[in-house]
């Protein structure tokens, strides 16, 4: 871990480097690949300001506190910063198990039947991406001029109709020119 030190308008004295230091490594225990921390000392009359950043791996937290000696300002910081670390542990630990979860729905200790006693063909392994079905739509008879206006009017590019005309199941779609596309269904 590397700590970065800057007074303004402070005198920075080697003790208060080492306290720093020592309340830091409580941070680089509960945070656990700690990469920079910056800590910022700054004097404004009577008030003494501490500021700490600390860079991790998966996060950057932030601290600011004010006392009447650094060393308050920095304990102060420090606890502010391990409360942080440890919201941010849990929030990953539950992240880590939600993916969990999702990656195996079934309960632990489930069975699970073979494919051939389901009936069922084992999955091909391509590279094809999966089909995802979005709902069906009622074919409506249409002419093409209707489904034109239809197409114009509605938020979605692509109409499936059936042609009034010849009973053949047709596709009307926009293109990203502006034109419109016609596929029809060969019987």
């Amino acid at each position: 871990m590397t700590i970065l030190f800057t007074g303004r308008k402070a005198h920075l004295t080697g003790p208060l480097k080492t306290f720093a230091e020592e309340k830091l490594a409580k941070l680089e225990r509960v945070l656990d690949g700690v990469l920079d921390v910056h800590v910022i000392l700054t004097l404004e009359k009577h008030r003494h300001l501490a500021e700490i950043v600390a860079k991790a791996r998966t996060a950057t937290l932030t601290a600011k506190a004010e006392a009447i000696e650094f060393q308050d300002s920095i304990t102060e910081c420090v606890s502010r910063l391990l409360a942080q670390a440890k919201k941010h542990r849990e929030r990953l630990a539950r992240e880590r198990k939600r993916q969990g979860r999702r990656a195996s729905p079934r309960r632990p200790g489930a069975a699970i039947p073979a494919l051939g006693d389901l009936g069922l063909a084992p999955p091909r392994r391509d590279d094809r991406p999966p089909v995802v079905r979005m709902g069906r739509i009622p074919v409506k008879p249409m002419s093409v001029e209707e489904a034109l206006l239809q197409v114009q009017d509605a938020r979605h590019p692509v109409l499936v109709f059936r042609d009034a005309e010849s009973q053949q199941v047709s596709v009307l779609f926009r293109l990203q020119d502006g034109q419109y596309g016609l596929l029809e269904a060969e019987a």
